[in-house]
């Protein structure tokens, strides 16, 4: 078993209900392995999730955090700056540094998800992949598989809730082509 690092991303806010309903579910299964962050438009739960593979990590986190009733709208893994790219890459910040400016490796270092002048938030799952693909630093394969599954269950979660929105008559026609 691996242990899976990502976020579920819900619609509306995450209540103190919430939170206390999902301690329920996640007690009555393995323990409590997630953190409700909430804001005003929505929030997050931060999973660290033992499974087999990536993809039964996420779902059931997602069952899990449906059971609790919320709505999951989408799964992000970890946003990481420089100094966060280098720790978890078992290298100096300058290494991280000069492979964002691309003064070394092999140059189409991701672009930040979020662009600041001094702290940059960049994808974990795009800067391993850039990493594992350049054989550069210590990255594990679980964080390139966990990339993967979070853009793919979350490509099914904005499907589901269009199939939710479209005319009853059109549903078969997408359902045929993501089936």
């Amino acid at each position: 078993m691996n242990m899976y690092w990502f976020d579920v991303n819900v619609a509306g806010p995450a209540t103190e209900a919430h939170a206390e309903a999902l301690g329920e579910v996640l007690t009555a299964a393995d323990g409590i392995d997630a953190t409700i962050q909430a804001g005003r438009d929505g929030g997050s739960v931060m999973f660290s999730r033992e499974a087999d593979d990536a993809v039964q990590a996420i779902i059931s986190a997602v069952m899990d955090v449906e059971k609790a009733g919320m709505t999951a709208i989408g799964v992000t893994e970890d946003l990481v700056t420089a100094e966060d790219i280098a720790d978890r890459a078992r290298v100096t910040a300058a290494s991280a540094r000069y492979w964002i400016s691309g003064d070394r490796g092999p140059g189409d270092f991701p672009a930040p998800r979020v662009a600041r002048p001094k702290a940059s938030l960049y994808s974990w799952a795009d800067v391993s992949a850039w990493l594992h693909g350049a054989k550069l630093g210590e990255v594990d394969h679980v964080a390139v598989e966990t990339a993967r599954a979070c853009a793919l269950i979350s490509a099914a979660l904005v499907v589901r809730r269009g199939l939710a929105e479209l005319p009853k008559h059109e549903r078969p026609l997408v359902a045929r082509l993501v089936a």
